[in-house]
């Protein structure tokens, strides 16, 4: 059967992007969301920015071909209708909004740790002052050493390791600190300090209490000095036999 000229050019045009679409590489996967997640670190959203780039420069690759470049078309005779749809341009805007937002991750963190030493953020102050803990209704109860320093200076290392972990993955994952939606308060006295995290989601609660204790058991490894081997038991010499 003979298509009409106006059918033939729409299936033409029709086929035609779907050519286009088929050669066209995949959007960039999704990643994953976990139990507790705070969302994509600076680092992922630079990536995506660098793959948003380069699907724009793909597209615009593309010229537009009707005369004049126009982006719209009617034919009142015919019926036959044209739009385009600028797709590079929405692809540079996802880029600029991936970098807006690994810019604010920086600049949280610069306001959080200002010029802290990176090898001191790296650390968490869980590891670095815990001594020990205990399970509440809502989160856990963690003890810290009197030489963490005041409960303002306490909270302003955990703001700052939380704002560091969100710079990069950093094999940090399962740092109870990483967490989305928990609480922090700190109490202090001269004899030590007391930081009690808390959250909402019962499904936070267990998986922050589950990080809190691997956590607070590896710092107690790392501190115990290492077992003296004992020494073997040496046999008395036997005095040469006299001759």
């Amino acid at each position: 059967m003979k298509l009409p000229a106006i059918s033939t050019a729409i299936a033409i045009a029709m086929a035609a992007g779907t050519a286009g679409s088929a050669c066209r590489s995949a959007p960039p996967p999704q990643r994953p969301t976990t139990l507790g997640s705070r969302g994509m670190r600076a680092d992922q959203h630079l990536d995506e920015a660098r793959e948003h780039d380069r699907r724009a420069k793909e597209l615009a690759r593309w010229p537009e071909t009707r005369p004049g470049g126009i982006g719209a078309f009617d034919d009142s005779h015919s019926g036959l209708w044209y739009r385009r749809w600028d797709t590079a341009s929405e692809e540079a805007k996802l880029a600029e909004s991936h970098r807006s937002a690994a810019a604010d991750l920086h600049a949280k963190y610069d306001e959080a740790c200002g010029d802290t030493p990176a090898d001191q953020v790296a650390v968490s102050p869980l590891a670095r002052h815990g001594v020990g803990g205990t399970n509440v209704a809502d989160g856990v109860l963690i003890f810290f050493r009197p030489e963490a320093g005041t409960p303002d200076a306490l909270l302003r290392e955990l703001r700052c390791h939380r704002a560091w972990m969100m710079l990069g993955e950093a094999g940090m994952e399962e740092c109870p600190l990483d967490l989305a939606g928990i609480q922090i308060v700190a109490h202090g006295d001269p004899s030590g300090i007391s930081v009690q995290i808390t959250a909402q989601d019962p499904r936070v609660v267990a998986e922050l209490q589950r990080r809190t204790a691997r956590d607070l058991e590896a710092a107690q490894h790392r501190e115990r000095p290492p077992t003296r081997p004992a020494a073997a038991a040496v046999a008395p010499a036997t005095p040469a036999a006299a001759r």
